[in-house]
């Protein structure tokens, strides 16, 4: 009996995932309201304290906010969020059990590397643009002083609600593609905040740092979406973004794609030899 094509594992891929993370568990529990809370706690937190400080006696001058830094915290926060769970769920999948449970399910071990991807990617793209529109509405709103310049309807509010799912759905890619490359779960999720938090962001600091940092992915996905940044885009906003979804696409290739058909090749190999023995 012939088996199951590569569309077919993946699709029971993404049902598997669901099936596994219905209910209690970690992505609904934890993962996904923090995806939420995490920016808007800390972006209007931020926001009625200036707006408090911009109510007091003697205040001359206003610095207002435009639409192009209202949503900092969402790319910053929430996206991180999502591709650290991703990366966390896909190393977890060698530990115990499961792995060879996974083994016996997908003979094709990308498969389910790519529904993850897909999984993860479409609810972190889903949350961020529900978090995107809750910021955008509201800013202007309750904060008018500082935020009131906010319009989810100028360019910018409309390039945030494209270009920033793409991104979140991209950094999940690399996520599973950490996840494939480092199988332990804690160790996956401690080098990808490195990656996104410290390495790219102090790269300048090194000899030729602003000529390095002008590559660095994350970066260049953030100046991609609109978000003010001093960090200038290496390849433009658009060619920028399109940097990051093509490193997403060679990191996964690299670490989930190339190593399975490597290994699939090697037991074909094998298999062969010993029949021609016998």
């Amino acid at each position: 009996m012939n088996s199951p094509g590569p569309a077919t594992l993946i699709r029971r891929g993404v049902a598997a995932e669901w099936t596994r993370t219905t209910g209690r568990s970690f992505l609904w529990t934890a993962a996904v309201p923090l995806t939420f809370l995490l920016p808007l706690s800390v972006t209007f937190g931020i926001a009625a304290v200036a707006e408090r400080l911009a109510d007091l006696p003697g205040q001359s001058y206003v610095a207002t906010v435009s639409t192009t830094n209202s949503v900092y915290w969402v790319i910053t926060l929430s996206v991180s969020v999502m591709a650290v769970t991703a990366a966390y769920a896909h190393a977890s999948q060698w530990r115990g059990e499961t792995s060879d449970l996974n083994a016996f399910l997908f003979p094709r071990s990308w498969t389910v590397a790519l529904a993850r991807w897909f999984y993860y990617g479409a609810i972190a793209a889903v949350s961020t643009v529900v978090v995107l529109v809750v910021v955008m509405v509201t800013l202007p709103h309750q904060f008018p002083q500082i935020y009131g310049a906010v319009d989810i309807g100028d360019p910018a509010g409309i390039r945030f609600l494209w270009t920033v799912p793409s991104y979140a759905f991209a950094a999940c890619g690399v996520g599973v593609a950490v996840g494939s490359f480092i199988r332990t779960p804690s160790a996956a999720v401690a080098v990808l905040l490195f990656w996104v938090h410290v390495a790219e962001i102090s790269m300048n600091l090194l000899p030729h740092g602003y000529t390095l940092q002008s590559y660095a992915p994350f970066l260049n996905a953030v100046a991609a979406t609109g978000q003010e940044v001093a960090f200038v885009p290496r390849f433009g906003r658009d060619g920028s973004l399109l940097y990051f979804v093509l490193v997403s696409v060679a990191l996964f290739v690299t670490t989930a794609v190339i190593p399975a058909l490597m290994h699939r090749i090697s037991m074909y190999r094998r298999a062969t030899f010993t029949k021609s023995r016998t």
